[in-house]
């Protein structure tokens, strides 16, 4: 496949007149561009409407299965309100801004439209796709695909909605990064996978089988490796795996390995039972204890980190009930951000202004947010199930996590603002615990 990165816009003159006119009949479709701020306190949904494929050479199958996947890859941007064509009156007259009439989507009050114009050549023949703002008709994303295969659909859908975001929000790289998870293996064992938002590029990583439960797995800020605790039939151990091959296992001086996590500088914190209670420890050579980075009374568990490796949250049963505590990587007391309740398995957000974590609500948990500057806690997920196990995307706006809300334990993806969940595709069998790793370098 040949992919050639392109403007594609026709009619310059017709364009500009269509605009000129559009701002002197209406101030309030001045618009320069279209933005959306994912990191502000939340986003007014933007219209989008994807028009009817436009194919030549009997390529409409593929048309509408392309279609078809680019409005699955959209569910997962909140910000986007998907409107059907047939809310608008009319018909799109062809994919290109000098086909197209805008004025019926403008009064529709449409942001954005997508078109699709497929033309034959080789395999599948080729295809392009644009996505215009409709006020200024300027366009968004441009971009074509020669030759275009069945298998690489899901990529171009990818790869196009990529594009689109990023050119919305300045943020892109949901589609390509990556999240890590457990899934039940033979016998009583679990396994680490990884997966890509939308379901694509499933991958085993480990296989112990019955030969033990490979859980609670955190990427490496640079994307290479995955540390995970390993728990035997005697014994917890400390696993490694460095992007292929089969994972490194050491044992640790300790009853048990609980919550690994990578900090920025790739060294290793864990928790573990050395001295009769269990401490988070910097791990040095040869991935062995090093010094302790807590201290004071409790069980201390689930070390998460900033992008600066400056901010740790970790969970404290120190005043009773487990609950959130923020510390300086370089030392000092921990400090308890949760008021009340009983709190877990925090997850810092990039830029460590938040932290995501689950929250006790009488039988079920649920996913909160705690904004370390105000202190004010926002719970992000509702109705039935239990929800556990938040991890922030490398751009701070998305939260996985697991949840029974469909039945056995599936992977979601909401918002720091609590958009409506979206399930990830994982394959058969239950998905927990998952880990966001950064973006592909």
């Amino acid at each position: 496949m040949t992919t050639r990165k392109q403007m594609l816009v026709n009619g310059f003159w017709s364009a500009a007149l269509a605009v000129l006119m559009c701002l002197l009949a209406s101030p309030a479709q001045a618009q320069s561009s279209l933005a959306v701020d994912i990191q502000g306190p939340g986003q007014a949904k933007m219209n989008l409407v994807m028009a009817r494929p436009f194919a030549g050479g009997g390529q409409l199958t593929p048309a509408d299965k392309l279609q078809d996947l680019i409005n699955k890859d959209l569910q997962f941007l909140p910000f986007l309100q998907l409107v059907p064509p047939s809310n608008v009156p009319g018909q799109v007259g062809g994919a290109t801004v000098d086909q197209i009439d805008f004025k019926p989507f403008s009064l529709a009050k449409v942001d954005v439209l997508v078109t699709a114009n497929w033309t034959p050549g080789g395999n599948l023949g080729n295809v392009e796709l644009r996505a215009f703002e409709v006020y200024s008709q300027k366009v968004l994303v441009g971009k074509g695909y020669d030759s275009v295969t069945d298998a690489q659909l899901p990529d171009i859908a990818d790869k196009f909605c990529m594009e689109l975001m990023q050119a919305l929000t300045g943020q892109g790289g949901f589609f390509n990064s990556q999240i890590a998870f457990v899934k039940p293996s033979s016998g009583k064992g679990t396994d680490i996978w990884t997966v890509r938002p939308t379901g694509r590029g499933l991958t085993r990583v480990t296989s112990y089988n019955e030969l033990g439960m490979a859980v609670s797995p955190s990427w490496s800020f640079d994307g290479r490796r995955i540390v995970f605790t390993l728990i035997g039939s005697r014994a917890h151990y400390l696993g490694v795996w460095s992007g292929g091959g089969k994972p490194q296992v050491y044992t640790l001086p300790s009853t048990n390995v609980v919550s690994p996590h990578f900090l920025p500088d790739g060294q290793v914190a864990v928790s573990l039972t050395m001295q009769g209670k269990a401490d988070i420890y910097l791990l040095g050579a040869g991935f062995q204890p090093g010094r302790p980075l807590t201290s004071g009374g409790g069980i201390k568990v689930s070390p998460s980190f900033d992008a600066s490796g400056h901010t740790m949250a970790y969970v404290s049963d120190q005043t009773g009930s487990p609950n959130i505590y923020v510390t300086s990587v370089g030392g000092g007391g921990g400090r308890r951000v949760t008021t009340s309740g009983y709190n877990t398995n925090p997850s810092v957000s990039p830029d460590g202004k938040l932290v995501a974590f689950t929250k006790q609500l009488g039988s079920a948990q649920k996913v909160f947010v705690l904004d370390l500057g105000t202190g004010q806690e926002t719970q992000v997920t509702s109705g039935g199930g239990s929800d556990e196990n938040p991890s922030f995307s490398p751009d701070g706006y998305f939260i996985a996590f697991s949840s029974t809300r469909s039945g056995g334990k599936k992977i979601f993806v909401t918002t720091r603002h609590g958009a409506t969940p979206v399930m990830i595709p994982t394959g058969d069998g239950s998905a927990s615990m998952p880990s966001w790793g950064p973006l592909p370098q």
